[in-house]
């Protein structure tokens, strides 16, 4: 937990020091038009599938957007079935966006894009607490994944304030792996096997 800190508190300083360089450089840009479903530059705070999480991104070519993240679960426990179930995952990850139908001006033409990215998980386990002569496992998954996805952004909350949405997938690039016999399955197979890698959330973010 201390290392997702520490990694946490070192990404904050990085986007703050990136967000205050945009800020510099690009005060005398001229703003993009109302049509793009980026703002210029941006920080925000993440929540969904993924985690919870700080993301930083900027606009370039008008139609076409970069984003860098860290996200994590922060040692996620819940109960199923009676018995302790815990998430580790922490991951950075790098996406770039496109907006296909860039210079149309109806609604959701202004607002949706489709994305493509990778991401490293520092760690991507689940811990299933035991019961009876079943024992206490945990189940690893891949730590690179290439990303797919789509979204609807610069979706405007105040005058400095927008909501980005992702729906996609961090794509496993190897099988996962358990300390008890075959219990892997349960997270490589049928709708199981997507869960791990869904990302669905939001992104609350401040525009420069």
């Amino acid at each position: 937990m201390k290392r997702q800190i520490n990694l946490v508190k070192e990404f904050i300083k990085m986007l703050l020091i990136i967000a205050l360089l945009t800020i510099i450089g690009k005060a005398n840009a001229q703003v993009l038009p109302d049509y793009t479903a980026f703002p210029k530059a941006s920080v925000g705070l993440q929540l969904g599938t993924q985690g919870f999480g700080i993301q930083g991104s900027e606009s370039f070519l008008r139609f076409l957007n970069a984003r860098v993240g860290f996200s994590t679960t922060a040692d996620l426990s819940f109960q199923y079935n009676n018995r302790t179930v815990q998430l580790d995952r922490t991951s950075v990850y790098a996406i770039v966006d496109w907006q296909p139908l860039y210079g149309r001006t109806d609604w959701f033409a202004r607002k949706w894009f489709v994305s493509t990215g990778v991401s490293y998980y520092f760690s991507n386990t689940v811990y299933r607490q035991g019961i009876g002569s079943l024992p206490d496992y945990y189940i690893y998954m891949s730590k690179f994944r290439p990303y797919i996805g789509t979204g609807l952004g610069n979706i405007r909350i105040s005058d400095n304030l927008g909501l980005r949405t992702d729906f996609g997938w961090f794509i496993p690039t190897s099988a996962a792996t358990s300390t008890y016999q075959n219990k892997a399955d349960k997270v490589s197979t049928g709708m199981r096997g997507l869960l791990p890698g869904l990302n669905a959330g939001a992104t609350i973010y401040i525009k420069f």
